[in-house]
């Protein structure tokens, strides 16, 4: 191939896969597009694997097995089998941003629509185009965005490179070594130094003769498409047998889980001096990343996609009110809320505190005039009584509504599920004829009606028994969000409801008196722990934890003796075994 071809023709996906099998060892794993060795019959991918490169970690590694002696819980505290994991676009163009250049890697989320972190999925690869492996289209992207990296170096070599105007092989050797170890989060083998540098003497510079700044530019396109870039590993030091992930493994699994983001350099010393063995050793590196504005943004983005925020952007309410600056308005005081409330208190509080933040458009939907507004038009107010957290914000209740009216199962529904993480089966292709037969012989039934009708009307009963009381305590709110004490028809709206026997049955005159005995239970708690380690996991599919498992339970056994705050149950999961250690799984 002459060298004006290579360099002008765009390499497909295939041609790059071959290539990066002379750089990056491609050998090591069963295939670049598994994304499970050796897991469970619900993994995706599957597949035996080869002997996982020694460098993928060294040896070491979380001290807790995670085999389970407590008779209470059946199972291991081990949710997830050994497996790869691709990273996510979030995470390609985040991690770009550490190599080369932080205003690149911005650049990169816009120019390729990665989507932020609050529209992301929960889990991050919970979407079709993210999802467990790269397919055709995600592979197609993540080529352009690596050919862009390395674009960008060429374009800023001394910059970027530090080599300088008149650049030597040995400075460009170095950056790309240098380079590649960040790129591949742990020390490269002698192989792969010397693979790196024959590709970049003997194939770029020898066979096609291209200049240094060229060698270095197509060194690093090649590297921002290796396996060792793109995911990650969760073998650790023996990938056939039961433990603990390698130091450089937790370290990725840290950082990413936490930040969104390669691990930093503090981060990699600490897996280098085997200093990620314990929970002891795990907690403080939990403590300083948290100290990060990339963590609380990420995480803040998790939970603003955890209760569904993002969807507001699409729900059809036919009120003339909800113009696009009430959709961003209920969207930014959701934001506020959680960026102020996850940081301070209880987890708890979420669902209790009085807190409300409006402006001057969404300060009528709560009766409330704003003083002393900040630079975004937003102030905070005592919520009045009647409302309280996450569950009577006028966003949260919008996006549970219907075009023109409230609707207690959507309200219901959501409550069971990000509370209490209870499942609920879908419904029999019967249902509907049920449904409307009820709707038919009731035109004008009130809400609580409608609710008394389930309750005794097979097979409507079996499951709307478990939420229907949630979404009618939440009944005196409208489409908006706005309190009324009458329905549309003028019929005075009941709010007290008979609470489901797993938040400890009993009554309540409204929601939030809900909202207290949701917390009191501690079900909520346990909930999110669940639901954090399942978003540590990335993909789910190959053995997500069950919110009776033995790691939940482990989890919310080390989170009730701290202060019950968001960070310390985030340490709470990310000192957990179900974290740090990883089972065999089952040959396929």
């Amino acid at each position: 191939m002459q060298r004006a071809q290579f360099f002008s023709t765009r390499t497909s996906a295939a041609s790059v896969v071959a290539i990066l099998s002379l750089l990056a060892g491609c050998s090591s794993v069963d295939s670049p597009r598994n994304n499970s060795v050796g897991g469970n019959s619900s993994s995706t991918g599957g597949g035996s694997g080869g002997t996982p490169n020694p460098a993928a970690g060294g040896m070491g590694g979380a001290n807790v097995t995670g085999m389970n002696t407590d008779p209470t819980c059946t199972g291991s505290d081990v949710s997830a089998a050994k497996r790869i994991v691709r990273l996510s676009f979030n995470q390609v163009t985040n991690s770009i941003g550490s190599l080369i250049d932080a205003a690149f890697g911005t650049k990169l989320i816009t120019q390729f629509n990665v989507v932020d972190s609050e529209h992301r999925g929960f889990p991050p690869l919970a979407s079709v185009l993210e999802g467990p492996q790269y397919g055709d289209g995600p592979w197609g992207k993540l080529d352009n965005i690596a050919q862009a990296a390395g674009q960008y170096v060429f374009d800023n070599f001394a910059t970027v490179t530090g080599c300088g105007a008149t650049p030597t092989d040995a400075c460009a050797t170095t950056y790309l070594n240098t380079l590649a170890q960040k790129a591949y989060r742990r020390p490269l083998t002698a192989e792969e130094q010397m693979r790196l540098t024959t590709y970049y003497t003997t194939t770029l510079k020898g066979s096609i003769g291209a200049t240094i700044n060229e060698a270095v530019q197509y060194s690093v396109y090649a590297l921002l498409q290796s396996p060792a870039f793109v995911y990650r590993t969760e073998f650790g030091s023996d990938w056939t047998t039961d433990g603990a992930l390698t130091p450089f493994e937790t370290a990725s699994m840290l950082s990413y889980f936490l930040t969104d983001n390669a691990p930093d350099q503090p981060l990699l010393d600490a897996a280098a001096q085997n200093k990620l063995a314990s929970a002891a050793d795990i907690g403080p590196q939990v403590d300083r990343l948290l100290m990060k504005d990339a963590a609380k943004t990420n995480l803040n983005g998790a939970m603003m996609s955890y209760f569904r925020y993002p969807n507001l952007e699409t729900v059809v309410i036919q009120d003339d009110l909800f113009t696009g600056m009430m959709r961003q308005a209920m969207y930014h005081e959701a934001e506020l809320f959680l960026q102020n409330g996850l940081w301070s208190g209880k987890v708890d509080d979420l669902l209790t505190s009085k807190k409300g933040y409006a402006n001057a458009t969404l300060a009528p939907i709560y009766g409330v005039t704003v003083t002393a507004p900040g630079a975004d038009g937003f102030g905070s107010f005592d919520l009045p009584a009647g409302r309280s957290g996450l569950l009577t914000q006028a966003g949260f209740l919008a996006n549970t509504s219907r075009p023109n009216d409230t609707s207690v199962v959507a309200r219901g529904l959501l409550i069971k599920n990000a509370v209490l993480c209870s499942e609920t089966p879908p419904p029999p292709a019967s249902v509907q004829d049920t449904i409307n037969m009820i709707l038919a012989a009731n035109p004008d039934a009130s809400q609580r009606d409608l609710a008394n009708i389930r309750a005794t009307t097979s097979p409507c009963n079996g499951c709307h028994a478990s939420f229907d009381a949630y979404g009618l305590a939440l009944d005196s709110f409208d489409e908006l969000g706005r309190y009324r004490a009458t329905d549309p028809q003028g019929r005075p709206i009941d709010t007290s409801v008979t609470l489901p026997d797993v938040v400890g049955g009993g009554t309540a005159k409204d929601i939030v008196e809900v909202g207290q005995k949701l917390a009191a239970t501690g079900g909520f708690g346990k909930c999110l722990g669940r639901n954090l380690i399942n978003f540590a996991l990335a993909d789910v599919s190959n053995g997500g934890a069950d919110i009776d498992s033995c790691s939940v339970k482990r989890v919310s056994e080390a989170f009730t003796p701290t202060d019950q705050s968001f960070s310390s149950l985030l340490k709470a999961v990310a000192t957990s075994a179900a974290f740090t250690n990883r089972s065999k799984g089952v040959a396929q």
